[in-house]
């Protein structure tokens, strides 16, 4: 397992400190679980980015020209 040094502003690093007493965890453990989420979370967003590409791919869909004017959708 990797090692890290962070710099935190004292009072941030106070805070998360109490918190992580409160809740009987290390400020290790938060860091940690944050970054794997912030991880997985861009990676899922990789993942639904290329089904879309995919489905795209699949469908073929064939987008005709524009026939009409922003006016035109507009009018009432």
């Amino acid at each position: 397992m990797g090692n890290i040094t962070l710099k935190l502003d004292d009072d941030l690093l106070a805070k998360a400190k109490k918190l992580a007493f409160e809740r009987n965890i290390s400020v290790n453990t938060i860091v940690r679980e944050k970054l794997k989420e912030f991880v997985q979370f861009d990676q899922k967003k990789r993942d639904v980015l290329q089904g879309l590409e995919s489905f795209y791919k699949r469908t073929n869909t064939v987008i005709g020209s524009v026939s009409w004017n922003r006016d035109e959708i507009h009018e009432r």
